[in-house]
């Protein structure tokens, strides 16, 4: 009766399929699928099709898109999660956020801007963020 599908966006972090421990630092840009997992140090844009989790050790410089994220970890860029950006009393975010919802538990430091809601979908034709330009904006001009 209903042709659409509404595509699963529950947090997937018990499953990872891509980790960077805590001694390693990974230095470029990352495209991957499935859950990855960052205890280290990651510097560039972080483009996952699933979810990410950084550790409460980890860092990353850059940007990073996903379906949900877990932070404990520190990140000094924007976020874009079309699901749910979770932030633990550990993490620290320094750049806009953009998500389908959040939690913010307390003792998590946020500064920047929020955009929340259903129009925070990944784009439909793939567009990434520019890391000059941050979050580019989903409505039409």
């Amino acid at each position: 009766m209903f042709s659409g599908k509404k595509e699963d966006t529950t947090p997937k972090y018990d499953k990872v399929d891509t980790l960077i421990g805590k001694s390693a630092a990974f230095n470029g840009n990352l495209e991957a699928e499935g859950t990855i997992r960052v205890e280290g140090i990651f510097e560039g844009e972080l483009n996952i099709k699933g979810d990410i989790v950084l550790g409460d050790t980890g860092k990353i410089i850059g940007n990073v898109i996903g379906t949900n994220a877990n932070i404990a970890g520190r990140v000094e860029g924007n976020v874009k999660v079309k699901g749910q950006l979770h932030l633990t009393p550990s993490a620290y975010i320094g750049g806009d956020i953009d998500v389908g919802n959040l939690v913010v538990d307390e003792g998590a430091v946020f500064t920047g801007k929020c955009h929340m809601g259903d129009n925070s979908t990944l784009p439909a034709d793939g567009n990434k963020i520019d890391s000059k330009q941050g979050i580019k904006s989903m409505t039409k001009q």
